[in-house]
């Protein structure tokens, strides 16, 4: 292992040794205001350089998540000039999901007829970064201006065929636009495992990713099921890799009748989980799957693309717990019950 792999693990292990605890999450959960929980934040190791130069009794739900996005993001642009390892890449495919996000967001848009919204909340952060005109994307006022904007880049190429009879029909099939861009992102992920590693540090990552593509078809399977598919319709619909999730896992899934159920299927295929927790969405379930395998991967792991892929899907974890928490303290929930929605 070259001296730049082990400066990737001590500064990956570092970063995450800044994590918000669960005792941090219980204080934040009990702040009454979104000022109060910036405040709170500002003085956490992990948050308090974001939010440095920010007034928190004048800062809104809106800016705060926009500067906690920043902040993740800002360590994995400052990793992308550090790395020379065979982990350097990953920094694309993270600005190839935001974009993702974006376009998702776009189009959601158009077919809510909410386009006004989209260009005050894109990152600004991603703005220089993207190999698309985020702004001129989010002028778009209809399925054909978003298939023209798009045009000649990867995204329009597997977009261009749902956008073309969306614009015929008057509504878009969104949750297919979302499975073939995620599938595109995947691909390119693992073509890029398989053309820059090699040997043990390739089976890892790869372990890691596959892992982590099971977790979201397993959401796939679930919400297909609430709408009334079987397991035939679903196994079309998800992303077409697989570590443990084959045909007969997913029709096995999709039978049991609610998220403890499958909670005790997935420790059968060898997706374990605290069996005295109680999940109230299948996300939280799946999220809770893939921490605990990512956290203890990070610790034991010597292999710098893996601990470093393990800190950002931490990361992003981490931060989608902290809006969960801005939110339920938007809507007034008390803390005892945001807490139970976090992913711990």
């Amino acid at each position: 292992m070259s001296f730049s792999s082990n400066s990737v693990i001590a500064k990956s292990r570092a970063v995450f040794g800044r994590s918000l605890t669960a005792e941090d999450f219980a204080q934040l959960c009990d702040k009454k205001s979104v000022a109060e929980a910036a405040a709170f934040l500002k003085t956490t190791s992990r948050f308090g350089e974001a939010l440095a130069g920010v007034d928190p009794r004048t800062i809104h739900r809106g800016q705060l998540e926009a500067l906690l996005e920043k902040s993740n993001f800002e360590i994995f642009e400052h990793f992308s000039r550090f790395d020379f390892t065979e982990s350097k890449w990953f920094f694309r495919e993270i600005v190839t999901q935001l974009e993702a996000e974006q376009i998702l967001s776009v189009i959601q848009g158009v077919a809510d007829g909410s386009t006004d919204s989209y260009i005050a909340a894109v990152p600004t952060f991603l703005i220089r970064r993207s190999r698309i005109d985020l702004l001129e994307l989010g002028k778009a006022e209809s399925f054909e201006d978003i298939s023209r904007m798009l045009s000649g880049t990867e995204f329009g190429r597997i977009l261009q065929p749902l956008l073309t009879e969306a614009a015929a029909a008057g509504k878009i099939n969104i949750r297919e636009c979302e499975r073939r861009i995620y599938t595109y992102y995947y691909i390119s992920c693992m073509k890029m495992v398989e053309k820059g590693c090699k040997g043990a540090v390739k089976t890892e990552l790869k372990r890691a990713f596959l892992k982590s593509i099971d977790m979201k078809n397993v959401v796939t399977c679930f919400r297909m099921k609430a709408f009334g598919y079987d397991a035939g319709a679903a196994a079309e619909q998800i992303i077409p890799f697989r570590y443990r999730l084959s045909r007969a896992a997913i029709e096995q899934l999709m039978q049991q009748p609610d998220i403890g159920r499958v909670a005790a299927q997935l420790a059968e295929i060898g997706f374990s989980v605290d069996t005295s927790a109680q999940f109230q969405t299948i996300e939280q379930l799946t999220e809770r799957i893939s921490l605990d395998y990512l956290r203890r991967t990070l610790r034991i792991s010597r292999n710098s693309p893996t601990v470093y892929f393990c800190l950002i899907e931490c990361m992003q974890i981490e931060l989608r717990n902290v809006k969960t928490v801005i939110e339920g303290i938007r809507y007034g929930l008390p803390g005892s019950e945001i807490m139970e929605m976090l992913v711990l």
